[in-house]
């Protein structure tokens, strides 16, 4: 059987493996010049590792992408990691629950509601009951007002913009769910991981990965499926499409219209991070991740080199700031000097010993769908590993229901529809 794939990210690769093991012929096709997709990592010439252009880690319940590294040969580092919170101009570590007891802003009632909440959503609780209830609406009632209003509000807002009221709890439930104080993050940075799964997939002599390679067009003839490229043609028995559902809709024309409307009523968030090299550390208590509560141009700042030992990056100090933007935002047409001017007066608040002369380089990095947006009652709308169109399959970060997008998801994604091939 030959089966092609469009987009080697996570989801692809790891189906393009499950593939190739079963004896099948895979051809994966890739607009970027190589594999890694929002985890796609680069490196200058004086460091070891790489970095990722869109920041990222695992957590240690992550079993589908531990396991794949196993497989593959990767070793993975285990280390716990900061996390802050600023708000009125300080920055607070509530990681845990000692630390959310001593955070001041909240009264001790307030700080014992939202730990027992935490650990119930953790523990006990189930998805299903609370995918049909908005966040806010839950928050507010179970943790209080004051929680909402000081700890997730202004999260929600920088994160989902105009969609931040309809967010289900569900959503949330997921973020607490999977969230471990030890972070897990390959030996060698993501790209090295990612190239080691290229490397397993193209040993088996079934597969063929073509880069530079962007798709046109997906037309069902007869009982096949043809896949159209700048490069020519290509004839598959089974094609798996892993990019957004606007995309998958533009490459397919012959997809019944009722589906394409469904397919474009889901929205998504854009994603936009400067990455900073320091010749400083800009997080002297060791953070590794800010969540900014106060009033900023950005949603997080996240200092890796706090995380990841800076000696694979000869001494720099790498620093992400972040954001969730609408992919019309002027920020994504301002220069990396433009970015730094904006960000430098804030940065400047969180650590004011911050210096523009610190900066050695600045990076920018958009990426124009980076968030899904589930409605309420999500999994009873989430469209189907199979398209309508007989062999056509779509696999996107849109259908990992009741999980945040992350690699962990496209990867146990990736494996569910090549099961079904």
């Amino acid at each position: 059987m030959k089966v092609g794939i469009i987009g080697a990210g996570f989801t692809g690769l790891a189906a393009a493996e499950k593939l190739t093991q079963k004896g099948m012929d895979v051809t994966v096709f890739e607009a970027d010049s190589k594999p890694g997709g929002l985890a796609l990592g680069f490196k200058e010439s004086n460091w070891i590792w790489t970095i990722e252009k869109h920041y990222h880690h695992w957590f240690t319940s992550d079993w589908p992408i531990r396991s794949l590294a196993e497989r593959i040969g990767v070793k993975l580092i285990f280390e716990r990691a900061q996390t802050s919170t600023l708000y009125k101009g300080k920055v607070y570590q509530i990681d845990s629950p000692i630390k959310l007891l001593k955070f001041p802003h909240l009264s001790v009632i307030d700080r014992i509601r939202t730990g027992v909440v935490i650990a119930y959503l953790r523990y006990f609780s189930s998805w299903k009951s609370l995918e049909g209830v908005k966040a806010e609406k839950f928050l507010r009632k179970t943790m209080g007002n004051k929680s909402w209003k000081v700890l997730w509000e202004p999260l929600f807002r920088s994160k989902f913009g105009k969609y931040a009221k309809d967010i289900p709890a569900s959503w949330f439930w997921a973020r607490i769910k999977k969230r471990s104080a030890t972070l897990v993050y390959p030996e060698g940075g993501f790209q090295a991981y990612v190239d080691a799964l290229e490397k397993k997939i193209l040993e088996t002599n079934k597969a063929k990965i073509y880069y530079d390679t962007r798709v046109e067009n997906i037309i069902k003839k007869g009982g096949n499926l043809t896949v159209k490229t700048k490069k020519g043609e290509y004839i598959f028995d089974k094609v798996i499409c892993t990019l957004p559902f606007l995309y998958f809709v533009k490459l397919t024309s012959q997809l019944p219209d009722l589906y394409k409307k469904k397919l474009l009523s889901l929205k998504g968030i854009a994603a936009f991070n400067l990455l900073l090299s320091l010749k400083q550390q800009f997080f002297k208590d060791g953070t590794y991740w800010l969540n900014v509560n106060d009033k900023m141009p950005f949603l997080a700042v996240v200092e890796h080199t706090n995380f990841m030992d800076p000696k694979y990056y000869d001494g720099e100090r790498l620093l992400y700031v972040g954001n969730y933007l609408e992919p019309t935002h002027p920020f994504f047409d301002y220069s990396t000097e433009q970015l730094i001017e904006e960000f430098t007066p804030h940065l400047k608040k969180i650590s004011p010993d911050f210096d523009k002369s610190w900066i050695k380089k600045a990076y920018k990095f958009p990426a124009f769908f980076a968030q899904p947006i589930a409605p309420l009652n999500y999994s009873q709308k989430m469209p189907s590993l199979e398209s309508p169109i007989k062999g056509l399959y779509i696999a996107n970060m849109q259908q990992i229901h009741p999980w945040d997008r992350g690699s962990n998801f496209a990867i146990e994604l990736g494996e569910r529809v090549a099961k079904l091939i």
